[in-house]
Protein backbone atom coordinates (compact mmCIF):
# COMPACT_ATOMS: atom_id res chain seq x y z
CA UNK A 1 0.00 0.00 0.00
CA UNK A 2 3.00 2.45 0.85
CA UNK A 3 4.47 1.83 -2.42
CA UNK A 4 1.45 2.49 -4.16
CA UNK A 5 1.05 6.12 -2.05
CA UNK A 6 4.39 6.73 -3.09
CA UNK A 7 3.81 6.37 -6.98
CA UNK A 8 0.90 7.91 -6.78
CA UNK A 9 2.63 11.12 -4.59
CA UNK A 10 4.96 10.98 -7.36
CA UNK A 11 2.23 10.99 -9.71
CA UNK A 12 0.99 13.91 -8.36
CA UNK A 13 4.13 15.81 -7.73
CA UNK A 14 5.17 15.67 -11.37
CA UNK A 15 1.77 17.35 -12.78
CA UNK A 16 2.57 20.62 -10.19
CA UNK A 17 3.70 23.24 -12.17
CA UNK A 18 7.11 24.84 -11.14
CA UNK A 19 5.79 27.45 -8.89
CA UNK A 20 3.40 25.08 -6.97
CA UNK A 21 6.91 22.21 -6.85
CA UNK A 22 8.27 24.96 -4.91
CA UNK A 23 5.21 26.01 -2.91
CA UNK A 24 5.19 21.99 -2.18
CA UNK A 25 8.46 21.95 -0.94
CA UNK A 26 8.64 24.96 0.96
CA UNK A 27 5.72 23.88 2.96
CA UNK A 28 7.40 20.19 3.38
CA UNK A 29 10.83 20.15 3.54
CA UNK A 30 11.80 24.11 4.77
CA UNK A 31 13.33 22.82 7.80
CA UNK A 32 15.33 20.20 6.32
CA UNK A 33 16.52 22.79 4.13
CA UNK A 34 17.41 25.02 7.24
CA UNK A 35 18.80 22.51 8.69
CA UNK A 36 21.26 21.48 5.41
CA UNK A 37 22.38 24.79 4.81
CA UNK A 38 23.46 25.28 8.76
CA UNK A 39 24.90 22.03 8.59
CA UNK A 40 27.07 23.64 4.83
CA UNK A 41 27.48 27.02 6.90
CA UNK A 42 29.28 25.22 9.60
CA UNK A 43 31.52 23.24 7.64
CA UNK A 44 32.94 26.29 5.22
CA UNK A 45 33.52 27.78 7.93
CA UNK A 46 35.15 25.32 9.95
CA UNK A 47 37.62 24.77 6.61
CA UNK A 48 38.14 28.78 5.97
CA UNK A 49 38.87 28.70 10.28
CA UNK A 50 41.12 26.08 9.48
CA UNK A 51 42.76 27.30 6.30
CA UNK A 52 43.30 30.52 8.05
CA UNK A 53 44.69 28.77 11.63
CA UNK A 54 47.17 26.65 8.91
CA UNK A 55 48.78 29.77 7.56
CA UNK A 56 52.40 30.57 9.13
CA UNK A 57 52.37 33.27 11.51
CA UNK A 58 54.29 36.36 10.87
CA UNK A 59 53.96 38.52 13.38
CA UNK A 60 51.89 39.10 16.62
CA UNK A 61 51.46 42.16 18.50
CA UNK A 62 49.58 43.70 21.83
CA UNK A 63 48.03 46.62 21.81
CA UNK A 64 48.12 46.90 25.89
CA UNK A 65 45.69 49.80 27.31
CA UNK A 66 45.36 51.40 23.68
CA UNK A 67 42.72 53.85 23.10
CA UNK A 68 42.10 52.49 19.46
CA UNK A 69 39.70 50.49 18.49
CA UNK A 70 40.37 47.29 16.01
CA UNK A 71 39.63 49.86 13.01
CA UNK A 72 42.47 51.36 13.47
CA UNK A 73 44.35 48.48 14.53
CA UNK A 74 43.47 46.95 10.93
CA UNK A 75 44.61 50.32 9.28
CA UNK A 76 47.94 49.50 11.19
CA UNK A 77 48.03 46.03 9.71
CA UNK A 78 47.21 46.83 6.20
CA UNK A 79 49.73 49.39 5.66
CA UNK A 80 52.09 46.85 6.84
CA UNK A 81 51.52 44.46 4.89
CA UNK A 82 51.36 47.44 1.92
CA UNK A 83 54.83 47.90 2.86
CA UNK A 84 55.73 44.79 1.34
CA UNK A 85 56.70 42.92 4.09
CA UNK A 86 53.58 40.03 4.04
CA UNK A 87 50.61 39.05 2.12
CA UNK A 88 47.79 38.50 4.42
CA UNK A 89 46.27 35.10 1.83
CA UNK A 90 49.95 33.38 2.75
CA UNK A 91 50.83 34.63 6.18
CA UNK A 92 48.86 35.67 9.42
CA UNK A 93 49.06 38.87 11.20
CA UNK A 94 47.33 39.78 14.56
CA UNK A 95 47.61 42.92 16.32
CA UNK A 96 45.49 42.74 19.78
CA UNK A 97 43.64 45.89 21.10
CA UNK A 98 41.63 44.21 23.19
CA UNK A 99 43.97 44.13 26.30
CA UNK A 100 43.13 46.30 28.99
CA UNK A 101 44.34 46.05 32.63
CA UNK A 102 43.34 48.70 35.95
CA UNK A 103 46.77 47.90 37.95
CA UNK A 104 44.75 49.91 40.46
CA UNK A 105 41.34 48.08 41.06
CA UNK A 106 42.57 44.93 40.01
CA UNK A 107 38.92 43.96 38.85
CA UNK A 108 38.42 40.87 37.38
CA UNK A 109 38.53 41.52 33.80
CA UNK A 110 42.10 43.15 34.89
CA UNK A 111 42.90 40.23 35.61
CA UNK A 112 41.90 38.03 32.94
CA UNK A 113 43.04 40.54 30.96
CA UNK A 114 46.54 40.16 32.68
CA UNK A 115 46.34 36.40 32.98
CA UNK A 116 45.68 36.13 29.34
CA UNK A 117 48.81 38.25 28.49
CA UNK A 118 51.21 36.41 30.76
CA UNK A 119 49.61 32.95 28.77
CA UNK A 120 49.68 34.13 25.34
CA UNK A 121 53.89 34.93 26.83
CA UNK A 122 54.40 31.55 27.94
CA UNK A 123 53.39 30.24 24.99
CA UNK A 124 55.64 32.64 22.76
CA UNK A 125 52.83 33.94 21.02
CA UNK A 126 53.91 37.96 22.00
CA UNK A 127 56.27 39.55 19.43
CA UNK A 128 56.23 42.91 20.62
CA UNK A 129 54.10 45.65 22.94
CA UNK A 130 52.49 49.16 22.39
CA UNK A 131 52.57 50.40 26.02
CA UNK A 132 52.13 53.87 27.89
CA UNK A 133 53.81 54.48 30.61
CA UNK A 134 51.84 52.75 33.44
CA UNK A 135 52.35 49.44 31.11
CA UNK A 136 55.70 49.65 30.77
CA UNK A 137 56.57 50.57 34.40
CA UNK A 138 54.04 47.31 35.32
CA UNK A 139 55.17 44.86 32.95
CA UNK A 140 59.07 46.00 33.59
CA UNK A 141 58.85 45.35 36.93
CA UNK A 142 58.36 41.78 35.99
CA UNK A 143 61.59 41.59 33.64
CA UNK A 144 59.37 40.17 31.03
CA UNK A 145 60.87 42.48 28.20
CA UNK A 146 64.19 41.69 26.12
CA UNK A 147 67.64 43.90 27.06
CA UNK A 148 67.43 46.22 23.72
CA UNK A 149 71.29 47.17 24.25
CA UNK A 150 72.19 43.75 24.07
CA UNK A 151 69.85 42.34 21.25
CA UNK A 152 68.92 44.89 19.03
CA UNK A 153 70.83 44.76 15.60
CA UNK A 154 73.94 47.28 15.39
CA UNK A 155 71.93 49.59 12.93
CA UNK A 156 68.68 49.85 14.89
CA UNK A 157 70.85 50.63 17.75
CA UNK A 158 72.75 53.69 16.49
CA UNK A 159 69.34 54.67 15.10
CA UNK A 160 67.07 54.39 18.26
CA UNK A 161 69.69 54.59 20.97
CA UNK A 162 68.33 58.10 21.88
CA UNK A 163 65.06 56.76 22.19
CA UNK A 164 65.60 53.77 24.84
CA UNK A 165 64.04 53.67 27.68
CA UNK A 166 65.13 52.78 31.03
CA UNK A 167 63.91 50.12 33.47
CA UNK A 168 64.99 50.02 36.65
CA UNK A 169 64.57 47.01 39.30
CA UNK A 170 63.62 47.68 42.68
CA UNK A 171 63.77 45.14 45.47
CA UNK A 172 61.35 45.33 48.66
CA UNK A 173 63.31 48.11 50.27
CA UNK A 174 62.68 50.26 47.28
CA UNK A 175 66.69 50.07 46.03
CA UNK A 176 67.64 49.66 42.71
CA UNK A 177 69.28 46.13 41.90
CA UNK A 178 69.04 46.47 38.13
CA UNK A 179 68.43 48.82 34.76
CA UNK A 180 67.88 47.62 31.22
CA UNK A 181 66.79 49.51 27.98
CA UNK A 182 63.29 47.73 28.10
CA UNK A 183 61.82 50.36 25.31
CA UNK A 184 61.97 52.64 22.56
CA UNK A 185 59.76 55.85 22.53
CA UNK A 186 58.60 55.76 19.40
CA UNK A 187 55.65 58.76 19.83
CA UNK A 188 57.56 60.13 16.66
CA UNK A 189 56.85 57.42 14.24
CA UNK A 190 55.37 59.38 10.99
CA UNK A 191 53.62 56.44 10.56
CA UNK A 192 51.56 56.22 13.61
CA UNK A 193 51.47 60.27 13.86
CA UNK A 194 49.71 60.41 10.15
CA UNK A 195 47.47 57.12 11.47
CA UNK A 196 47.03 59.15 14.91
CA UNK A 197 45.88 62.50 13.12
CA UNK A 198 43.29 60.73 10.77
CA UNK A 199 41.72 58.98 14.22
CA UNK A 200 43.05 59.37 18.01
CA UNK A 201 45.73 58.84 19.84
CA UNK A 202 46.57 55.90 21.02
CA UNK A 203 47.05 56.86 23.79
CA UNK A 204 45.86 59.97 25.88
CA UNK A 205 49.04 61.56 26.81
CA UNK A 206 50.60 60.61 22.70
CA UNK A 207 53.46 58.57 24.35
CA UNK A 208 54.15 55.57 22.71
CA UNK A 209 56.56 52.75 23.64
CA UNK A 210 57.81 49.92 21.56
CA UNK A 211 58.96 46.82 24.14
CA UNK A 212 59.45 43.08 22.69
CA UNK A 213 59.23 40.06 24.86
CA UNK A 214 62.64 38.26 26.12
CA UNK A 215 61.37 35.21 24.46
CA UNK A 216 59.78 36.53 20.71
CA UNK A 217 60.90 34.13 18.12
CA UNK A 218 60.22 36.04 15.53
CA UNK A 219 62.67 38.60 16.05
CA UNK A 220 63.53 39.48 12.03
CA UNK A 221 59.69 40.12 11.57
CA UNK A 222 59.87 42.70 15.04
CA UNK A 223 63.10 44.73 13.60
CA UNK A 224 61.34 44.89 9.92
CA UNK A 225 57.97 45.99 11.60
CA UNK A 226 60.01 48.99 13.31
CA UNK A 227 61.89 50.15 10.17
CA UNK A 228 58.18 50.33 8.47
CA UNK A 229 56.74 52.65 11.38
CA UNK A 230 60.08 54.85 10.68
CA UNK A 231 59.51 54.61 6.49
CA UNK A 232 57.95 58.19 5.64
CA UNK A 233 60.77 59.89 7.22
Amino acid sequence: MKDKDTIHSKICFRRLSFGEKLEYLWDYYKFHLFGFLLLLALIIGSILIWFDNSKPTLLNGYLLNTDWGDNQTQKLLEEYASFGTYNSDNYNAHFNCSVYIDTTIKDQMSTVAYTKVMTDLDMKEIDFFFCNQEMFDYFGEREIFLNLETSIPKDLYQRFQNQLIMIEILDDGGNVTNSYAAGIDISNSPVLQRLQQQERNLYEDGTIYFTIPYNSERLEQVWNFLEFLYAEE
